[in-house]
């Protein structure tokens, strides 16, 4: 009875906490399982130029120590993988 509360503690305590790798990881599974649409645009943090525009079912894997992203998505039923590596970009995503 004491594990199933400590659990229930815990996992209140990192909902509560705001994390945003949670967050991420949270919204990455439902994306995976239920095709979340997302409208995407990466820029140029420099020019504001557009690098990259998506619009659909897709997720995204990031490293926060390295500011790198990469965005996963789909094309005719086709898996395809775009990466923005450093720090000389701007990510927007609005989930639909």
């Amino acid at each position: 009875m004491k594990k199933i509360a400590l659990l229930a503690v815990f996992a209140i305590a990192l909902t509560m906490t705001g994390c945003n790798g949670c967050t991420m990881m949270a919204k990455n599974l439902e994306s995976n399982y239920s095709e979340l649409h997302r409208d995407v645009v990466v820029l140029n943090a420099f020019t504001g130029d557009t690098l990259f525009a998506y619009s659909g079912p897709c997720y995204f894997n990031t490293t926060e120590q390295s500011n790198d992203v990469s965005i996963i998505y789909s094309v005719n039923g086709r898996k395809l993988k775009a990466d923005f590596v450093g720090s000389g970009f701007v990510f927007k995503a609005v989930e639909k």
